[in-house]
């Protein structure tokens, strides 16, 4: 156990296995000297009270019938030898009895003992629901269910990081949906909902798997392109345009038309994020300027 050997079992305590060899050392001692049966064959209190804890209710029975059984066999076998009560077959027989109905109870222990062990599986398993669930909150956008600027910028962060050990590039993109203010005047603000949950589904159905995208604040997002030049990036990025641009946006609201502008830029080697982002700032600022509806790298 110490080794991490029993690691492989489902039960790497070996608590079945713990408990039976606890079973057979003790009716190997009385066997061997049946004159101080009782103290040891009194002992086996503690070992059935010691596995049947964390073993399961069936290995439980299986166990107390092995102890009884042996108990009984001993008991038969020499009973003329044993300091015990068992001066007649009766005495004998009520001895054996007796011994076996006190040392069951011992499974009664294991099925409350079963019954906590689900209880607290159940319980874990609703505390893991719980924080995963807190986790979402944390780090995901209520309305859109992507990434939000926090859990954005931690992971442009690891980004960064990743790249100054490998020296692999990676490029970073502001998105800024155009004109929204209008459509939100226009239309309402439920359907400018409906129009940030449709474009965030338009982006995740474009990207890369590989790629990292949340929303960065108000109609403004951010994607985090791994291993990819500016100019990659750029392309990609153009497929989204181009992807957003083609859309029906009619079944949200007739007459809405949505594109989106973008800034796109590289990552090099020993600058912070906050110069990445201003960079790419600074592209979505020309491409707005430039007449909105398309993608600009710094």
């Amino acid at each position: 156990m110490a080794s991490g050997w029993s690691q492989r079992f489902a039960d790497p305590g070996m608590v079945v296995w713990q408990s039976a060899v606890g079973l057979a050392m003790q009716i190997g001692v009385v066997v061997h000297a049946p004159q101080i049966a009782w103290p040891w064959l009194a002992n086996l209190f503690t070992v059935f009270a010691f596995g049947m804890i964390w073993i399961p209710v069936t290995a439980s029975i299986a166990l107390w019938a092995a102890g009884a059984a042996l108990t009984g066999a001993f008991l038969y076998a020499f009973s003329a030898r044993a300091a015990m009560a068992v001066s007649s077959p009766a005495e004998l027989l009520l001895s054996w009895i007796f011994f076996s109905l006190v040392l069951g109870r011992c499974v009664f222990l294991s099925v409350y003992a079963a019954g906590m062990r689900e209880r607290l599986a159940e319980s874990r398993r609703k505390l893991a629901e719980s924080m995963a669930q807190i986790q979402e909150l944390v780090s995901h956008d209520e309305l859109t269910k992507t990434l939000n600027r926090r859990a954005l910028m931690a992971r442009l962060e690891q980004e960064r990081a990743r790249a100054e050990r490998s020296g692999q590039d990676f490029s970073v993109a502001l998105l800024d949906l155009d004109r929204f203010k209008a459509v939100n005047d226009t239309h309402g603000h439920a359907a400018g909902d409906a129009v940030l949950v449709q474009f965030a589904r338009i982006v995740h159905d474009t990207m890369r798997e590989t790629d990292v995208f949340g929303r960065h604040g108000g109609e403004e997002f951010m994607m985090i392109l791994t291993t990819s030049t500016p100019e990659a990036a750029q392309d990609a990025l153009e497929r989204v345009r181009v992807a957003v641009h083609a859309h029906d946006w009619s079944a949200i609201a007739p007459g809405i038309a949505v594109t989106v502008s973008a800034g796109v830029t590289g990552w090099r080697r020993g600058e912070g994020v906050a110069q990445m982002l201003r960079r790419a700032d600074g592209a979505l600022y020309e491409a707005k300027h430039a007449g909105r509806d398309q993608v600009r790298a710094a």
